[in-house]
Parts: structure tokens; C-alpha cells; sequence
């Protein structure tokens, strides 16, 4: 049979997995992701293809020998930079089955989909999150009454502390802590066997693979936040980035059948439409098959609102409200829907507030882009533009905060960083004592004179 049998791999990403593709007599196929160079990975693909398409033992090396290649092959092709003869994959969608879409919540939250829920800090975020993975847990149904189905919940979280707020959360709305697990860390195993852990990131999507596996019956898997977690290597505000990590998270969701609840920060300031004030990428709610909306009614500041934005499931929902209330707090749920969207609560909050502030705006991203650390420059204002910063704006804000500006070495670009003192006075030691570069500078010797920049280094 292997003679009607292909194997197509695609391009590596940065931690070396990729598309592999067997497809057999153009009609039937297995496609999944990993580490060509990995034995286990490998066989693992091996076995599947073999079961999934009822081939025989003896396919087995066949089927290595042409991973192999086939990973190879299209190595030397990237790197040559080579034309080479692209064969398309033809799929009938006479020999598609149709699938019915399968919901965690009923028409609001589906299963093997990522859901992206948006809002500002401190709105009860991790409430909600708390409240589904008890009703999830227990098997207890939603609020609007439908079905949940009960199984087992994923936290990866770094925001709440497990001990003194995530547990007690959980008791307080009578959650099956048994079933409800918090992936924290990785342990990695170096080639002579020593072991350490390391911090779990959505670049890892093996340990996450593995932890499905482990939870067979897992339900839902909550990310918070998601900027939290996308790893050191990729920029929050790149769509190519982002969605290179979560295009193999939502791979998993298919794949296992949990949803994906991905938790995100909103922009301050007012907009006209809600799904593009998540903070990043739009890539975040590129991706997502449902988004919601959490904020607080401008009427009644202890009320929240759950508000339906991008629906490509299901029809548009009713919203729904709840207060968090009692001791120790959990979600009140209300029995009466909200019939309101994401953008018109949005356009209630700008005619409320009055005017935004740009500025504001500004002050709020630049904070929380150089919280990581020192960013280039002339990156700053490429991600700040892509986000609807006007760079005037931008560098009003950089007043604000006092970012500290100066050189990455000898030559280096131009940098900019929140200000540390004790870390300017080291990296800058001939500027310990300067205001701004405004007055006299040198600067390592590489500049010396009198400028008008107005950046501020102390």
C-alpha cells in the first residue's frame, strides 16, 4: 500500500516542529506537528499513520525513511533558497464528513476552539474563570440553564497566587478540586540526564500535549494571562508570532476536543469596535472562534458584564451580568439575559467617560511593552504604530514615564527602558548624575554635544 502513500513535511518553526502530512491515494490522511529529529515523535506519527489508514507492520520503516526525507528535503530547499516543483494536496469535500460543532457551553463557548475573553484588570476575570471550572468540575449547568458537561480543567496562571486566592476561589464555589489541576512549570532532562524546571510556556506545546494525555477527560484549559505565556522569544504585537504559538495550541484543542479559554487585558482608552481593544495582536482574535467581552456596568460598578463580541460559531448570544458578592466572594449569576453587544457597552462607556485620553493610551501601552525589559527604539514605534499610537503621542507618553534612552553597546541601537535607577547608574555610569540629553552628554564616547531629544535618562 505504501505505494499510494506520500509524506509532506513543512518549514521548521523556531523549537523545530513542523507540519507533517501523510496522505494516502489523495483521499485519505493524518497531518499532525512535532520534531522530525525526535525517535519518539517520530514513532509516535509512525504508529498513527499505520492505525488511521490500516497499513501493515512492515510500513513502519518505510514510513521513517520518508519522514527523514521528506524534513530534509525541505531543509536544503529553505536554505538554498531554491525553486523547486510544489505538488497541491486536492482534497474532495465529497470525502469530507460533516461534524457537528461540540460546545462546552452551549452556542458560547465551543469545545476543541479557542475563546478569547477580554477585559480590564480587576473586573472579576478570574471569577468567571473560577465559576466555569467549578460548574465544569461538578457538572453543574450555566447560568442560562443549558448543560455543562462535566470533566476535568487546566489552569495556567501566573497572576493569582494557587494557595491564597485561586483555592479558596474554587471552595468558595464548591468546585471539585480534584479535578481541577494548574500546569506551573516543565521538568527538561538534558543529553547526560540532568533534570530542571523551567517556567511553562505556550512554545511548549509538547508538555501541554502530554498533559492531555495525562487528563483524558479534560474539558477546558484557562490561560491567564495570555501575555504571560507566549514565551521570551515572541512579540505579543506580531500577527506571524502570535499566531505561530497558537496555531499549534488550537491544533491540540482539535485534536483533544478541550476549549481553549485564553484570557487577555483591554487598551484603556475607548474605541468603536470592542474585539480590537484586546491588548497585542489582532492575531489573538484572529484566531479565536468566540470572543467575550468582561467589563463593569457604567451604572452599577459592582455589576458585571458578560458581553458577546466575534461569534463564528454560533448566532450572536445574549449577554449576561453577575455581582461577586458574600464571604468568601464568588459569581451571582442574574436570570435575566443582557440584550447588548460588546461595541454598544463600549460606546456607552466613551459617551460616560467623555473624550479618551490618547495620551492615557499611550502611557498604558508603552508601560506594559517595556515591562519586560529594554526594547529597541525604532521597534517601540513600529509596534506602538501598529497598534493606532501616533508616534507624537508616543513620545509625549515616553515623557511621562521618564523612559530611559540610551545606546545597547558600542554601536548598538538605540534602546529605551522604564526607569531603574540602580540599573541606570550601571549601564550608564557617565550619565549617574544628568537629567535629561538635553544638557552636555557623552555618552561611552560615542557622541559628544548638546541636544534637544528631550529623552530622559534620570
Amino acid at each position: 500500500m505504501t505505494e499510494k502513500l506520500q509524506i509532506f513535511c513543512g518549514p521548521a518553526d523556531r523549537s523545530g516542529r513542523r507540519v507533517v502530512i501523510a496522505n494516502h491515494d489523495g483521499s485519505e490522511r493524518h497531518r499532525d506537528r512535532f520534531n522530525t529529529d525526535s525517535d519518539y515523535h517520530r514513532r509516535k506519527f509512525r504508529e498513527a499513520v499505520v492505525e488511521k489508514l490500516s497499513l501493515p507492520d512492515q510500513a513502519h520503516e518505510w514510513l521513517e525513511q520518508r519522514i527523514i526525507q521528506a524534513a530534509d528535503s525541505e531543509d536544503l530547499r529553505t536554505d538554498d533558497n531554491t525553486l523547486v516543483t510544489s505538488q497541491p494536496i486536492l482534497v474532495s469535500m465529497a470525502d469530507i464528513d460533516p461534524r457537528p460543532i461540540r460546545w462546552l457551553w452551549p452556542q458560547r463557548i465551543p469545545l476543541g476552539r479557542i475563546t478569547l475573553l477580554v477585559g480590564m484588570p480587576g473586573v472579576g476575570k478570574s471569577f468567571f474563570t473560577c465559576d466555569m471550572a467549578s460548574r465544569i468540575s461538578t457538572g453543574t449547568p450555566w447560568p442560562d440553564g443549558t448543560e455543562s458537561p462535566q470533566g476535568s480543567v487546566i489552569f495556567v496562571s501566573c497572576e493569582d497566587d494557587p494557595h491564597d486566592t485561586i483555592r479558596p476561589r474554587l471552595d468558595a464555589h464548591r468546585a471539585d478540586v480534584s479535578r481541577i489541576c494548574m500546569l506551573a512549570s516543565v521538568k527538561q532532562s538534558d543529553d547526560e540526564g540532568q533534570e530542571s524546571e523551567v517556567i511553562f510556556t505556550l512554545e511548549d506545546s509538547d508538555a501541554l500535549e502530554l498533559a492531555l494525555q495525562q487528563i483524558e477527560d479534560c474539558k477546558l484549559i484557562v490561560v491567564d494571562p495570555i501575555g504571560s505565556f507566549l514565551g521570551g522569544r515572541t512579540d505579543a504585537h506580531r500577527d506571524n508570532e502570535v499566531r505561530a504559538v497558537l496555531a499549534p495550541i488550537a491544533m491540540l484543542a482539535e485534536k483533544y476536543g478541550p476549549a481553549v479559554l485564553v484570557v487577555a487585558h483591554r487598551r484603556k482608552a475607548g474605541g468603536a469596535i470592542a474585539d480590537d481593544m484586546a491588548l497585542g495582536s489582532r492575531a489573538f482574535t484572529g484566531i479565536a472562534r468566540s470572543v467575550w467581552h468582561l467589563s463593569r456596568d457604567n451604572e452599577d460598578k459592582s455589576r458585571r458584564l458578560l458581553l458577546p463580541g466575534k461569534s463564528n460559531l454560533a448566532a450572536e448570544q445574549t449577554g449576561m451580568a453577575f455581582t461577586i458578592a458574600g464571604e468568601p466572594a464568588a459569581v451571582s449569576w442574574e436570570r435575566e439575559p443582557i440584550a447588548m453587544t460588546a461595541d454598544e457597552a463600549l460606546a456607552l462607556e466613551g459617551k460616560a467617560s467623555g473624550k479618551s485620553s490618547a495620551l492615557e493610551e499611550a502611557v498604558s501601552w508603552l508601560k506594559l511593552y517595556l515591562a519586560e525589559g529594554c526594547k529597541p527604539g525604532q521597534e517601540v514605534k513600529e509596534a506602538a504604530e501598529r497598534d493606532g499610537i501616533a508616534i507624537r503621542t508616543l513620545e509625549r507618553a515616553k515623557k511621562e514615564l521618564e523612559v530611559v534612552c540610551g545606546p545597547d553597546g558600542f554601536g548598538g541601537p538605540w534602546v529605551w527602558k522604564l526607569p531603574d535607577v540602580p540599573s541606570l547608574r550601571q549601564d550608564f555610569p557617565e550619565f549617574a548624575n544628568e537629567k535629561t540629553l538635553a544638557e552636555s552628554v557623552t555618552l561611552g564616547g560615542l557622541c559628544t554635544g548638546t541636544l534637544d531629544m528631550g529623552d530622559t535618562v534620570f
